[in-house]
């Protein structure tokens, strides 16, 4: 069967997944570190205050459904589609916090700030790659859309994103409602992606996300 992946189309999709992976494996441990500084121990204990990959990563959202979309939306290392990923969720006990919901709003923060952190990087180093290597430079550009994707994701209020989390920490979804509906939720999300609206307003606003960073790297650039 001809899946139309040429040789060119399998190498900038590998990476891009690899890059993926490295990303997920950051921001899961900034969330165990950001929980363990807050007195929280239990993901360190569970083995997740590390940057190996594998405890971090989830059959479902870090291999089978970044591969499905990746490749099924033929990857181009400058244009960037949607894609649904996450980590394992880290394992955190608000009660071991000095202020639970305040504490735990934190910690699930530490997701998008370590994204907010490797895209600035990412815009600088590509920005200054860019003077000598321009194909190695569009890495950097990939990089920065991965975590402008990852912090829209991060927003969902759909379990287990850490969107939902937060509403179920405060409340507003039980924790009966919230695992009922993760175990449906990649499956729903992955079809609901295919929705031209709904591609297209999440794709505006990762659009919107990448701007700032896009600027610096073409600022540093020139």
């Amino acid at each position: 069967m001809d899946l139309g992946l040429t040789p060119e189309l399998l190498r900038s999709g590998l990476l891009l997944y690899v890059l993926l992976v490295v990303t997920l494996c950051l921001r899961a441990y900034a969330q165990a570190w950001m929980a363990y500084r807050l007195g929280d121990h239990t993901a360190a204990e569970s083995g997740r205050l590390t940057l190996n990959p594998l405890p971090h990563m989830d059959l479902i959202g870090s291999v089978i459904l970044p591969l499905i979309c990746i490749f099924y939306l033929q990857p181009r290392m400058t244009s960037i589609s949607f894609f649904l990923a996450w980590a394992k969720p880290v394992p955190v006990n608000p009660a071991n916090f000095k202020n639970p919901n305040r504490d735990f709003l934190f910690t699930q923060l530490a997701n998008p700030a370590m994204s907010l952190t490797l895209a600035l990087f990412a815009a600088i180093t590509g920005g200054l790659l860019y003077q000598v290597d321009q194909r190695s430079a569009e890495v950097f550009v990939s990089l920065i859309f991965i975590n402008a994707s990852l912090i829209v994701i991060d927003c969902l209020p759909i379990p287990p994103l850490p969107g939902a989390m937060v509403l179920r920490q405060f409340g507003v979804i039980s924790e009966e409602t919230f695992w009922q509906i993760a175990r449906w939720s990649g499956l729903v999300l992955i079809v609901a992606f295919q929705i031209p609206i709904v591609r297209g307003l999440l794709g505006m606003l990762i659009q919107i996300l990448a701007y700032p960073f896009m600027i610096v790297f073409q600022l540093i650039a020139r």
